[in-house]
């Protein structure tokens, strides 16, 4: 069996301007298998300027 989880967090200004979202995306499988994948991705926005980060990591036993 997968489970999958999705967390999103971002930071809002009054105006409903979204300067910064950071979303994890973490998926397990169970049973027999122990593996975990997991993606993580941060934006950010200033100034009509715009950054990126994403990351991704696998673990297996």
């Amino acid at each position: 069996m997968i489970r999958r989880q999705v967390i999103i967090k971002q930071i809002i200004l009054s105006d409903s301007k979204i300067i910064a979202e950071a979303k994890t995306i973490v998926m397990a499988s169970g049973d027999a298998q122990s593996e975990i994948n997991q993606s993580i991705s941060v934006n950010i926005s200033s100034n009509n300027t715009s950054s990126s980060y994403t990351q991704y990591s696998y673990s297996a036993n």
